[in-house]
């Protein structure tokens, strides 16, 4: 059995992951410039945090890893 939702559902969880994929590259933005700064702690929180969002995104409806090497660096992260 397949279940039906309604259009406006499938536009929120549209809705929803464009949403989380803005705040996920805004995160990875304050990484990369933590990560120059050499400043190791905000790049392991602003680590933990990407990996919420991705997860975040994963339960909204995302299929496929964005990329393969980031999730490997969060995972990582998130282990520790």
């Amino acid at each position: 059995m397949t279940a039906v939702l309604p259009i406006e559902a499938a536009s929120q969880d549209s809705d929803s992951l464009k949403e989380l994929a803005s705040i996920a590259r805004l995160i990875t933005y304050a990484r990369q410039s933590a990560k120059s700064l050499e400043a190791e702690f905000p790049v392991w929180c602003l680590d933990l945090a990407l990996g919420a969002v991705l997860q975040e995104m994963y339960a909204n409806g995302l299929q496929m890893p964005l990329f393969e090497e980031g999730m490997d660096k969060v995972n990582r992260a998130v282990a520790h």
